[in-house]
């Protein structure tokens, strides 16, 4: 396995229940790819394998050109930046964006090192990339919800990731910092050469630079390429099992029911 990301027969079982079943994908350094597919595809599964949080009953998985056996897990996922659904803070809990940030920095050092002027001007560099520096003395519980995914992407640069994996980040974002919040994954992309995997329900939120494409289907990998060849009416109706119509503008894809 050469590739930089390469899953070879893949199997998962988790209490009993396979999730995924014979996937096999190569994702090489420094590609945008976008996962989709019904919700209890498996598509959240199969990234929490490459960031090290989930290991395959059955198949090979090799990460950064290395085979996933190989790695001591907690040094691979100092390397991955994974951004999760659902990850947020209560507005009581009195702790602010630049300690969310500083997290990554815990994250790449270990947690019983103690942070250094360095990782605090880090944690400002994110910041200030992602246009939160007014935030970082703000409480994260207190943010908008377009706000606080950017702390939280400021998060993960800050441990200085190879891989950036971002699980449903625009969900329950509303359409104007939706579409902000991706404008920055693909400038990441394209300045710092960042090898970026985004899980999605929301096709239409892939931007032009996200140029391929892996679709997921009860548990196992129903097509995968580039994003022109596969986001079609015909293989996407088969994928959702109803009639969906597409139309292309400026790179973004549109997904439509057709009716009956």
């Amino acid at each position: 396995m050469n590739s930089f990301i390469h899953m070879r027969g893949v199997r998962v079982d988790l209490r009993n229940v396979t999730i995924l079943r014979d996937v096999n994908l190569a994702i090489e350094s420094g590609e945008f790819w976008g996962i989709a597919g019904p919700n209890g595809s498996g598509k959240t599964t199969m990234i929490r394998i490459l960031a090290g949080f989930v290991l395959p009953s059955q198949g090979e998985v090799c990460v950064l050109g290395k085979p996933l056996e190989d790695w001591k897990l907690t040094a691979l996922r100092k390397r991955v930046g994974y951004l999760p659904q659902r990850l947020s803070f209560d507005e009581g809990i009195p702790i602010s964006a630049m300690e969310v940030i500083l997290m990554g920095r815990t994250g790449k050092r270990g947690m019983l090192r103690r942070l250094s002027g360095k990782d605090y001007e880090m944690a400002r560099s994110c910041a200030a990339e992602l246009g939160i520096a007014a935030l970082l003395d703000r409480p994260v519980g207190s943010l908008s919800g377009g706000e606080h995914q950017l702390v939280q992407l400021a998060r993960a640069l800050a441990q200085e990731p190879e891989i950036l994996i971002l699980d449903e980040p625009t969900n329950n974002l509303d359409p104007r910092a939706a579409a902000g919040f991706m404008d920055i994954v693909e400038h990441l992309h394209a300045q710092r050469g960042l090898t970026v995997i985004n899980v999605t329900h929301e096709i239409g939120s892939l931007p032009p630079g996200c140029q391929s494409i892996a679709l997921l289907k009860g548990g196992h990998l129903f097509a995968s390429g580039k994003k022109e060849d596969l986001l079609v009416s015909g293989t996407l109706s088969e994928l959702y099992g109803f009639r969906l119509s597409v139309e292309q503008s400026c790179g973004y894809y549109h997904i439509f029911r057709e009716k009956d």
